[in-house]
């Protein structure tokens, strides 16, 4: 979801502080890199992805055969995670606390991370899938794996994670601490709802292992917090029986009440779908896909078996959209291939890095090696690029009340015009004060119910303006997004590019358990805050008028 915005290049405005901005005006780098993206992609970044792709699959697989993973040389780990933070105790606390993770190999948009003057702790070794548990319906795990690796090691078994992200290079922690849902949200949540256990080293260097019912304060603010509270060491989650085929129903609608009110239907529905989403391709016309485990008993749904990930095939989200032609239809994808049918395109990003990526041609000579890594995309691009694009491209999610969906959409096209769009619906539990910094207003809960239904609207591209050569402030319709999501009872998905204060981030996230148990342990001053680890580099951008208007605002009400 984060790959493209660095090649945004036929720009009309690059910035709020440049209006009418061209490719003309635009910085060496970026029309230097606009000049050569293609063959650069195509002989530099994919094949090094590829490549890098095999080395950590045979790595791991070594590492694995070598070590024969165990809780006791877990604790080992962990304690070298210990050893590191007695000695910054011992050292004097100079420094927040980071970790050492270079920023570009995280799934967020920002390309440098903020984490210049801190002190460093070392968690890369924490990649280890440490014990599967099948009776128990659980699987231990350390942060740094993903959920690629996940993939591997649980569908042979006929197991999943009950919450299984489709971005193969995602990390577990990152999802457990920042965002994660899928497509099966609408029945089961966040990411964070299938966690079971969390274990963490804070700042005076213990180790705790805290479940919902050991500390539930802890253990509900660990959700969202961004490694502001500890450093996770290990999560054990829960996992599913998956059956070896999805079967999958794509319908498609003409009008976005149509898509609303169906959509609703099938979210709220008592036995609903195992998976559901919707793909929008403008802002009438989308496909609802509606899916569930499967097994294939008869010839016929044999012949209605499509591996879509095979990579002579057209990209999944072309694949949907012939719905709208064809009318509704129904197929058998396998499990492995369902999960990270959006790994190939990297959702709809490649198709606009590499024009001709979904031709036949292309797909059958070069398709077999994969789409190029985010990672590598963040670190090709410089600093540079990455401030230009910042304001000529858009990766932007919102997660709203599912009713007013259309409003959304609608809302989304005068912003963005971007397409297609990425429609999740996700269910959002109250837990009064113990629900985090996700706290769901109490109108907006489903009636007689401890959880209310919400929807993740995903922008990803270029937005229309721009395409157009027309001026697009970045700035003006982010933080109108921003303003709009909170006044709805929304949060915004903070690996994206935010443009609100650290005010308006209180605002938007319910910071007062994590504060509380921040200060229980001595995180506050150990630790950055949220708004510290998601804002945008130094130098990108400038909220110095909203500053000054917000600290208006509090004189006034001081006097």
């Amino acid at each position: 979801r984060t790959a493209r915005w660095w090649l945004s290049f036929d720009v009309g405005m690059a910035g709020d502080e440049a209006p009418g901005f061209t490719m003309a005006n635009a910085p060496w780098q970026f029309r230097l890199l606009a000049f050569v993206r293609i063959p650069m992609l195509m002989f530099v970044v994919i094949p090094l992805s590829f490549a890098l792709y095999w080395i950590r699959l045979w790595g791991s697989y070594v590492y694995w055969v070598l070590t024969c993973i165990r809780m006791d040389t877990h604790q080992q780990r962990v304690a070298s995670v210990s050893r590191q933070l007695i000695a910054w105790n011992k050292s004097g606390r100079a420094k927040k606390l980071r970790t050492s993770r270079a920023n570009w190999l995280s799934m967020s948009t920002r390309l440098l991370s903020n984490k210049q003057g801190c002190h460093l702790i070392d968690v890369g070794h924490l990649s280890n899938i440490l014990h599967l548990d099948e009776k128990e319906g659980t699987v231990t795990i350390e942060p740094m794996v993903t959920f690629g690796q996940l993939t591997d090691y649980l569908m042979p078994r006929g197991l999943c994670m009950k919450c299984h992200i489709e971005m193969e290079s995602i990390t577990v922690g990152g999802a457990a601490m920042g965002f994660g849902l899928e497509t099966n949200s609408h029945a089961v949540g966040f990411f964070q709802e299938t966690v079971v256990e969390y274990e963490l080293v804070t700042p005076d260097g213990e180790v705790h292992r805290v479940t919902a019912d050991s500390d539930p304060d802890l253990f509900y603010a660990l959700p969202w917090s961004y490694g502001t509270i500890g450093f996770i060491t290990s999560i054990k989650c829960r996992v599913v029986k998956a059956a070896p085929y999805i079967h999958v129903e794509y319908t498609p609608t003409f009008s976005g009440e149509e898509l609303s009110r169906k959509l609703n239907s099938l979210a709220n529905m008592e036995k609903g779908p195992d998976f559901l989403e919707a793909t929008a391709y403008d802002k009438e016309k989308a496909v609802i896909q509606c899916a569930s485990f499967a097994h294939i008993e008869t010839w016929s749904q044999r012949f209605m078996v499509n591996h879509i990930n095979w990579w002579w095939k057209p990209f999944y989200y072309k694949w949907v959209e012939t719905a709208l032609s064809r009318g509704a239809f129904e197929e058998y994808i396998p499990t492995k291939h369902y999960y990270h049918r959006f790994t190939r395109s990297i959702f709809w990003e490649l198709e606009d890095m590499i024009p001709f990526s979904n031709h036949w041609l292309y797909r059958l000579l070069w398709g077999w090696m994969g789409a190029p890594e985010v990672s590598l995309l963040k670190l090709f691009q410089g600093p540079v690029v990455r401030r230009s694009s910042m304001y000529a491209h858009a990766v932007q999610e919102s997660i709203v009340p599912l009713k007013i969906l259309k409003e959304g959409i609608d809302r989304f096209d005068s912003w963005y015009g971007i397409y297609p769009l990425l429609i999740f619906p996700v269910r959002v539990y109250d837990r009064g004060q113990k629900s985090g910094m996700i706290h769901p207003r109490k109108s907006l809960l489903t009636k007689g119910k401890s959880y209310g239904m919400w929807v993740d609207i995903g922008a990803y591209g270029v937005p229309r303006q721009i395409k157009e050569g027309k001026p697009w402030s970045a700035k003006k319709v982010v933080r109108e997004m921003e303003h709009w999501c909170r006044d709805q009872g929304g949060w915004q998905a903070l690996y994206t590019d935010i443009f609100c204060t650290e005010k308006e981030l209180q605002q938007m996230f319910d910071h007062s358990l994590l504060e509380k148990v921040r200060k229980r342990f001595g995180s506050d001053a150990a630790f950055g805050s949220v708004y510290s680890k998601v804002r945008p580099e130094p130098g990108m951008l400038d909220l110095s008028d909203i500053l000054a208007e917000e600290a208006k605002e509090e004189g006034k009400e001081e006097s």
